[in-house]
C-alpha cells in the first residue's frame, strides 16, 4: 500500500495541522492525535476543507470535525462501521478485518452547502500485513463555472476559477472582474489569498464568494481570491458604443470590452469620480473614471476622440457604463 501520508501536497497541510511530530514519532500518535499507527488492520480517514479551491492541501486549508464517515462493504451500501471524524478531521477505523471497503462521506453531517469533491482512495484493500491504510478527502463548496454562478440563488456559497478581467486595486469599491469560457462575473467586497497586495489581468484565480446582486446583475460577494497563476493579459470585445451602453443587451456584463474613435460630447464630475460621455455615432456611453486612478480630468474635453478601454459596470437603471482600468486603458487620438 502506498502512504498517503508522504504524497506531495500532504506535508504542508500535516504541518498546518500541527501532525507532522506525530507522523514521525509513532509514539507520541496516540496521545496527540487520539489514534495509534502502530496498529494493525486500520483505516485513518483524513477529512479537509479545501478553502482556497487549489484541489490539494495547502496551508489555508483546515480539517474537518464532526464528519461522518462510512465504511461500506465493497459492491455494495451495506455499512460496516461509521465514524465521526475527530477536531483534527481524522475518522478511524481500528481492527478492520482483512477485505475490500469502500469510504463514504455522510451527506447530512457536512451541511448542504459542502460537497464531497473528491476522495483520495475510494476502494480499499486492507490486507494482513497492512499497518494503516490512509484515505484524505477533500471536501468543498460546489465548482461551478461563471454561467453556473450567476444563476445561483442569492446566498449560495461556490467556488469558481477564472481568469482575472480587472484587478481589485483599480476601483475603490473593491471589485473585481474575472471571466471563464462561459462568462464573465463582478466580485465585491474582494478580499485577497496568499498575502496578495492586488491582482493584475491574465491571473489565474480561483475564488470562493457568496451569491448576491449589485445594481441588478449577479455578483460574487465577499469573494476570497487566491491567484493560482499568470496568463497573457486578456483581449477585449469591441463594440460600439450603442452596444457598449447596453453591454448588449445584457451578456456582457462584467465583460472587458473597448470603444473605438470616439468623440466626448459632456464631462460631469459625479463625487468622487468623473464621468465622460462619448459616442461613436452609434449612440452615448457613459465612461466612469474611478477616482482611486487619479485621471487628469483636464485631458478629457468635448471635442476630443479616444479610445477606450475597460470593464462594463450596471448603473442599475437598465444600462452600462465603461470603466478604464489604468492610463493605458485611455488613448487620445487628438
Amino acid at each position: 500500500m502506498r502512504n498517503l501520508f508522504s504524497r506531495p501536497g500532504f506535508s504542508r497541510w500535516a504541518l498546518a495541522l500541527g501532525l507532522t511530530g506525530a507522523l514521525a514519532a509513532c509514539q507520541n500518535a496516540g496521545s496527540s492525535l487520539g489514534f495509534d499507527l502502530t496498529r494493525s488492520a486500520a483505516i485513518n480517514v483524513l477529512l479537509y476543507l479545501d478553502r482556497d479551491g487549489s484541489r490539494t492541501p495547502t496551508n489555508l486549508d483546515t480539517s474537518f470535525a464532526k464528519a461522518r464517515v462510512a465504511l461500506l462493504a465493497h459492491g455494495t451500501n451495506d455499512t460496516v462501521k461509521i465514524q465521526t471524524s475527530s477536531g483534527i478531521g481524522v475518522a478511524r477505523f481500528d481492527a478492520v478485518p482483512v477485505g475490500q471497503y469502500r469510504i463514504a462521506v455522510v451527506q447530512s453531517s457536512i451541511g448542504d452547502s459542502i460537497t464531497v469533491a473528491a476522495i483520495d482512495t475510494n476502494e480499499v484493500t486492507l490486507a494482513a500485513r497492512d499497518t494503516a491504510v490512509n484515505v484524505i478527502v477533500r471536501l468543498s463548496y460546489p465548482e461551478l463555472t461563471i454561467r453556473q454562478a450567476r444563476a445561483l440563488p442569492l446566498g449560495k456559497r461556490a467556488f469558481i476559477r477564472g481568469v482575472v478581467l480587472a484587478g481589485v486595486q483599480s476601483f475603490r469599491d473593491t471589485t473585481s472582474h474575472i471571466a471563464d469560457s462561459s462568462g464573465q462575473i463582478r466580485l465585491t467586497r474582494v478580499a485577497l489569498r496568499g498575502g496578495l497586495t492586488g491582482n493584475n489581468p491574465g491571473d489565474s484565480v480561483s475564488v470562493l464568494g457568496v451569491a448576491s446582486s449589485r445594481a441588478g446583475q449577479p455578483t460574487l460577494d465577499q469573494s476570497l481570491l487566491t491567484r493560482i497563476g499568470s496568463r497573457p493579459a486578456p483581449i477585449a470585445f469591441s463594440l460600439n458604443t450603442a452596444s457598449a451602453a447596453t453591454a448588449s443587451g445584457g451578456t456582457l456584463d462584467a465583460a472587458l470590452v473597448q470603444v473605438i474613435g470616439v468623440n466626448i460630447s459632456d464631462t460631469v464630475a459625479v463625487s468622487p469620480d468623473f464621468q465622460v460621455t462619448a459616442s461613436d455615432g452609434s449612440g452615448p456611453v457613459k465612461i466612469i473614471l474611478d477616482a482611486n486612478l487619479g485621471f487628469p480630468r483636464t485631458l478629457f474635453r468635448p471635442g476630443h476622440s479616444i479610445n477606450v478601454k475597460g470593464v462594463l459596470v450596471p448603473d442599475g437603471l437598465g444600462g452600462w457604463n465603461l470603466k478604464p482600468r489604468d492610463f493605458s486603458d485611455v488613448v487620445f487620438n487628438n
